[in-house]
């Protein structure tokens, strides 16, 4: 059974990782510390897979945000200059709700 969990195709690859970890486990005058070295870098792992995918999302969801955006721009014939204005706006609105909109959401404009 363990020999399953530790994925070893046999009793000598079984052996070989136990011996492994057992040297470790006496090379470290803690064990604690040679543990958590391992998990530690599995988790390391686990995050940068996931930043790159991330990343990624992140990037295509961007690209897609330009395109409307730009069509929008376009398609309504804005002045480059109340696009500015707009862009100028929504930064401040998101820096002052701290980029959680809560439900019902109110903006500036229905404060005034």
């Amino acid at each position: 059974m363990c020999m399953k969990s530790i994925n070893c195709k046999s009793r000598s690859d079984y052996v070989d990782s136990a011996i492994e970890f057992y040297n470790g486990y006496i090379h470290n005058q803690n064990n604690e510390e040679y543990v958590n070295k391992n998990v530690v870098n599995t988790v390391q792992s686990i995050m940068n897979t996931f930043e790159r995918r991330m990343s990624r999302i992140l990037f295509k969801q961007a690209v897609e945000v330009a395109k409307v955006f730009w069509l929008v721009v376009r398609g309504f014939n804005l002045n480059p200059e109340d696009v500015n204005e707009l862009h100028a706006d929504c930064v401040e609105e998101v820096k002052s709700i701290n980029g959680a909109i809560r439900m019902p959401y109110t903006s500036k404009e229905d404060d005034e």
